[in-house]
């Protein structure tokens, strides 16, 4: 069997990239572990950067009829500070367990096919028994094909039966960081971060799902990685999901572009690290900076009463 690319996973970044792939036509699969719905840890936040690629990928009507709730504001505590910040553009709350199906569903999206091996034959490569020329990693955070440094933090995500209307709420405390949205249903969707030696304190809940070691720093490898497997965003960034979706598409629109003038995987791969890097670099950077400074959270909060709502909203669009 033969395909022009193999996408390793075809959750969010995975089907997106499959998706637009498809679209620019060229023959694409996503071979993925699970099938669909399955509930992922997550935070359930489209930010409003996060609802154009959506829209781009022709599904923001029926994510929309899928009960997707509209997300007009945040509400952010940390120590004694609480701050109201207004969204020029609104986002919406989605779980994955509904998303990841929409985005899976007609697409070229294999389910339940796990990958078990990767590796390069004849200037190209082999994957489970398929031949071709392109492989793109989209595993998520867990992924065995790109490595990745590690920290002891862990992802805990649960839901509540009641919705909490259009405000994103998000906390900072003593262990880690988190918020709540309302997501489809009329339910609330709960995410967090914690250390590792705080994760039994706060996995209790009734089907709690918890996920880690969390990894942001992706090492030098061997693959065009996208989503969680380039090394995740920090979640109180609220752009995870959009940082699946857009280095999804943009490995899609960069790998069609060499297929198409014969350009080597190398040459392909160093062109997409080259632009997420100008996309994504200065976000995780700031991602770093703001971790520094929960470790001092009056600091923090003093910062957050004069952060210009407007920078937030630059930030999420």
């Amino acid at each position: 069997m033969k395909h022009d690319v193999v996408i390793i996973g075809g959750s969010l970044a995975g089907a997106a990239c499959a998706r637009e792939l498809e679209r620019l036509g060229v023959d694409a699969v996503a071979l993925e572990r699970d099938r669909f719905p399955r509930a992922k840890v997550c935070g359930g936040f489209l930010s409003p950067g996060a609802v154009e690629c959506i829209a781009r990928l022709g599904l923001l009507d029926s994510v929309r009829q899928a009960g997707a709730v509209e997300v007009r504001s945040a509400r952010v505590r940390v120590d004694s500070a609480v701050v109201e910040i207004p969204f020029e553009r609104p986002g919406l709350g989605i779980s994955r367990l509904v998303l990841d199906e929409l985005l899976a569903r007609g697409g070229p999206v294999q389910q339940g096919s796990p990958v078990m091996e990767a590796k390069r034959r004849d200037g190209g490569f082999v994957v489970d028994g398929i031949s071709c020329p392109v492989v793109i990693d989209a595993a998520g955070k867990l992924s065995r094909f790109t490595k990745r440094r590690h920290l002891d933090e862990f992802g805990i995500q649960y839901s509540e039966g009641e919705s909490r209307g259009d405000v994103l709420d998000f906390w900072f405390f003593e262990d880690g960081y988190g918020g709540r949205v309302s997501v489809e249903g009329g339910r609330s969707n709960f995410c967090f971060l914690v250390k590792k030696n705080a994760v039994g304190k706060y996995a209790n809940r009734e089907e709690c799902l918890v996920t880690g070691p969390l990894a942001y720093d992706r090492l030098p490898g061997e693959f065009i990685a996208i989503g969680d497997a380039a090394g995740m965003v920090d979640p109180f960034c609220g752009e995870g999901m959009r940082h699946a979706l857009e280095t999804g598409m943009l490995a899609a629109r960069v790998v069609a572009r060499g297929i198409r003038r014969r350009a080597s995987y190398e040459e392909m791969k160093w062109e997409y690290d080259a632009q997420a890097e100008r996309r994504w670099g200065p976000r995780r950077a700031l991602g770093a900076g703001i971790r520094r400074l929960i470790r001092n959270p009056k600091f923090f909060a003093a910062a957050m009463r004069v952060m210009p709502a407007r920078f937030v909203n630059r930030m999420w669009d």
